[in-house]
């Protein structure tokens, strides 16, 4: 998925530490639920390298509660894949979570939860989850309701390395967007080999059908983040591309997701 781990330990100890600098940063504005602002707190690293899941600091209700219930669970699945890395890998081997909110209500909470690890195996790996809650349920939101059927397409549930579960979407409208988003080309230099091979490898699609893509709010960049897996040999190709709210009205999204979408980005770049 994005952000792939390929570079040598020195560099991913200060990596760790600039992520959770920004994850802090991230989490020092207020989310806003229903019928009030909530605040998310960051807890201490679960185990050195392996952020904590942020939680609603003073939950006001049963649905925020039910969140935090949530994101501890998932904490606790990281841990045990943790464990298990390390009673399977060698001298080098480990496991690092860096955790991100980059929608903090109105209505919705984004996670953005992203695994490196390195388990015995020949190369190191990395993979990334995002979980969408809505603040008014405290249960993962449903897509189909968010979303016109032409840019949910097929639904599967997909299980990452540290066990976190998340919905993707294939659609063949959605992967278009996609595409059209993906590193927009301008007036300079000509396109290189690498970013050739790049372009090649988001665009392939398997008899024809469109990749499983995860989804997430992103209010800072306004609109709903998009990305999808690859093969390791072109895992860096895989950035995350926004679609503009503007962009999703059009397509039909429901005006509950594109009114929060735009609510908060007012915020954000306040």
């Amino acid at each position: 998925m994005f952000k792939r781990n390929t570079r040598p330990s020195a560099w991913r100890a200060g990596g760790r530490a600039a992520g959770w600098s920004a994850v802090l940063l991230a989490l020092a504005t207020p989310t806003w639920a229903g019928d009030g602002p909530a605040i998310l707190k960051a807890p201490s690293d679960l185990t050195a390298g392996i952020a904590a899941m942020p939680q609603i600091a003073a939950p006001a209700d049963d649905a925020e509660r039910r969140i935090n219930a949530a994101v501890k669970r998932l904490d606790a699945k990281a841990l045990e894949a943790a464990r298990e890395c390390k009673s399977e890998g060698g001298q080098y081997d480990y496991w690092e979570r860096a955790v991100d909110a980059p929608m903090r209500g109105p209505r919705f909470l984004s996670y953005v939860i992203t695994d490196s690890w390195l388990c015995g195996g020949p190369h190191p790996n990395s993979n990334t989850m995002s979980i969408v809650y809505d603040l008014t349920t405290g249960a993962p939101v449903d897509w189909t309701t968010l979303l016109p059927a032409s840019l949910t397409g097929k639904l599967a549930l997909a299980e990452g390395p540290g066990r976190t579960r998340m919905v993707t979407l294939a659609s063949k409208t959605l992967h278009a967007l996609y595409l059209a988003g993906y590193r927009p080309k301008t007036a300079g230099p000509k396109t290189d080999d690498a970013d050739k091979e790049c372009r090649e490898a988001v665009t392939e699609t398997y008899d024809g059908q469109p990749p499983a893509m995860m989804a997430w709010l992103d209010a800072k960049a306004g609109g709903l983040a998009v990305q999808f897996d690859l093969v390791h040999a072109v895992q860096a190709c895989a950035d995350t591309v926004v679609i503009p709210v503007a962009t999703l009205r059009r397509e039909g999204a429901r005006p509950l997701l594109a009114d929060a979408l735009e609510a908060a980005h007012a915020q954000a770049v306040k």
